[in-house]
Parts: C-alpha cells; sequence; structure tokens
C-alpha cells in the first residue's frame, strides 16, 4: 500500500493492514462534513449578496 506522498514504511504498512487507514478516513469524512457543512449553513459575511443574486 503506498501513500499520495510516497511508500509506507513497514510498520505504519502493518498498522494500516490491523487497524485501516484512519488518516484518510478522517480526512474523506471531514471533506463529507464540509460540503454538507456549505449546504446548510450560510458563510457570507454580513451584507454580502446571496450567490442567486
Amino acid at each position: 500500500m503506498n501513500s499520495p506522498d510516497g511508500p509506507l514504511t513497514p510498520i505504519y504498512d502493518q498498522l494500516i493492514n490491523e487497524q485501516g487507514d484512519v488518516a484518510t478516513e478522517a480526512r474523506e469524512y471531514a471533506k463529507k462534513t464540509e460540503r454538507e457543512a456549505t449546504d446548510v449553513l450560510d458563510f457570507r459575511l454580513p451584507g454580502q449578496p446571496s450567490p442567486a443574486q
């Protein structure tokens, strides 16, 4: 198994095999949460027009 940054160390590779790739799962969950929050919450500053205007 290789990470996007290059080959993994044998110890890290063993941990991924035993425990799963927690870092990748957390990154994917964070991106999903960010997309959902953007859909639900209004992050515009006061006075900014809505995207539909």
